[in-house]
């Protein structure tokens, strides 16, 4: 992956689908759970530049949940909450979407997108989902896979400066490689406090 200084991220907004808990309490369309939140892998979790801890809930229907904080401290950066998986295992023949819970105290938004090792052509290697603000109320947000879109922005090589489009769904080399989930927040999202906040349950891919 090309270092962050040397690329401009284009960001595109994706329509999702949105439901409270109260509503999906009696979904019981399968799932594999990427991450139960109510601990923390080190070996597995991802946090850049933000604070993460789980914490207890009043809501009975998230006893435990993972909380970030994010102080924008450094300018420039891109904060973010992440969770690792195997390559390969965002499998479409057997997964449709994404979907979890979030919930906010301050409205601080943030993007999702998935991550993958460098390609071997020009193509930047992160789709983007789309870009979800958190409410005070727990929210279940599903994003199907088709609805991933590959990030554009402009790269330098060889001294001159390279457009990339983006925009494209995820291809097979790249279902087969994809090995990272992240949940990314900047300055200009952190919603009316100074410190962003936000607060994970259960994300899952749907099967189908």
């Amino acid at each position: 992956m090309l270092p962050r200084k040397h690329f401009t991220i284009v960001s595109t907004l994706v329509s999702l689908t949105f439901a409270t808990s109260a509503a999906l309490a009696a979904d019981a369309q399968k799932v594999k759970v990427l991450d139960s939140c109510d601990k923390i892998d080190a070996k597995a979790t991802v946090l850049s530049e933000v604070k993460a801890k789980v914490v207890p809930t009043t809501d009975t229907a998230h006893p435990k949940a993972i909380e970030i904080t994010i102080d924008y401290a450094k300018p420039g950066t891109y904060p973010n909450f992440g969770r690792k998986f195997a390559p390969g295992m965002l499998d479409p023949k057997k997964y449709s979407a994404l979907r979890f819970f979030v919930r906010s105290n301050s409205g601080t938004s943030f993007s999702v997108q998935f991550h993958r090792g460098p390609r071997a052509d020009e193509k930047l290697n992160w789709f983007l989902g789309g870009v979800i603000e958190g409410k005070p109320e727990w929210t279940q947000i599903t994003i199907p896979l088709e609805n991933f879109k590959r990030g554009g922005g402009k790269i330098w090589k060889n001294g001159a400066q390279l457009v990339l489009p983006g925009g494209d769904p995820f291809d097979a080399d790249d279902y087969a490689n994809i090995n990272e989930l992240k949940f990314v927040s900047t300055i200009d999202r952190r919603g009316s406090a100074t410190v962003g906040h936000l607060m994970f349950d259960a994300i899952e891919l749907v099967e189908k």
